[in-house]
């Protein structure tokens, strides 16, 4: 991060250029490296789980708009049924 004068001679950060020190390329190539690994590695769904979730929602909406209940339910059983 470079620091660059502004018309009312205030030092503001400049964002635009990327600084050069050693400590910011370090963590920079850290990040490079961290981020895809830590994407990669996704956690396995429970969609069973995740079916029973939204069979509880649907339960909320039985009385006030039971036609949308209705189709969070067949949302569900579609989602339980997915391949993984």
């Amino acid at each position: 991060m470079n620091y660059a004068p502004t018309a009312d001679s205030r030092y503001v950060a400049d964002f635009q250029r990327g600084g050069t020190s050693p400590l910011g390329t370090w963590l920079r190539s850290g990040l490079k490296r961290l981020v895809p690994a830590m994407l990669s590695r996704a956690a396995p769904r429970d969609l069973a789980r995740e079916a029973a979730e939204v069979r509880t929602y649907a339960v909320s909406f039985l009385e006030s708009d039971p036609g949308f209940a209705s189709d969070l339910f067949a949302a569900a059983d579609r989602h339980e049924r997915m391949q993984k």
